[in-house]
């Protein structure tokens, strides 16, 4: 089976004591599913994985999920779920890709190297500075990010880390707005604003 790298293919895990291991699979709107590991399964499982390593080359990221889902379901090895997350991660879901990385990291067959290769992608997820985007009508206001970093005039983009901001947005003659924003996973934070005028 094949195992993808976080930005190429490598080649990983073999079959041989790979596919032994047994427990169940949730997908995403699918009830617990029996992993079956005959010989016939076996080798459905291997053409399942090698097509979903052809979607995932081609960029067919979704397509290459599905393929590798169900060759895990159908015995193959823990890393159907570091390929699943792979994809995810091309998909730019930061959040689904780290909550594949937790089942992964929850299987019991894998290798001291793959743990720590999981478990240090799993921090990276988290980790991950997101888009801030701030829009206001009239434009030109300034955004002042945490009470100290003065940025603008908007419409902006900055990237700000992982975790819990607040914003403070001015503009003369307008009364200032204040937000809380949170960066997870890397996703992007809109913030559009119409600005009220100043009471004078």
């Amino acid at each position: 089976m094949s195992r993808l790298g976080p930005l190429c293919l490598v080649a990983a895990l073999g079959l041989p004591g790979c596919v032994q291991a047994t427990g169940h699979v949730h997908g995403a709107d699918e009830p617990e599913v029996k992993r079956s590991r005959g010989a016939k399964d076996l080798e459905s499982a291997r053409e399942l994985d090698q097509a979903g390593v052809q979607s995932f080359k081609a960029g067919r990221f979704a397509d290459a999920i599905r393929f590798f889902r169900a060759a895990y379901r159908k015995g193959g090895p823990s890393s159907e779920l570091w390929n699943i997350a792979r994809c995810e991660e091309r998909l730019d879901d930061g959040e689904l890709a780290a909550s594949t990385i937790e089942e992964y990291l929850a299987q019991r067959d894998l290798a001291p190297r793959d743990r720590a290769d999981g478990e240090r992608e799993l921090r990276a997820l988290s980790e991950r500075s997101s888009q801030l985007v701030v829009t206001t009508v009239p434009s030109g206001a300034v955004v002042v990010l945490d009470g100290k970093q003065t940025v603008g005039p908007t419409p902006l983009t900055i990237d700000i880390a992982a975790g819990s901001h607040s914003i403070a947005v001015h503009h003369d003659g307008y009364a200032t707005e204040t937000r809380p924003v949170t960066a997870r996973f890397g996703r992007a934070i809109i913030v559009s604003l119409d600005l009220a005028k100043a009471n004078r």
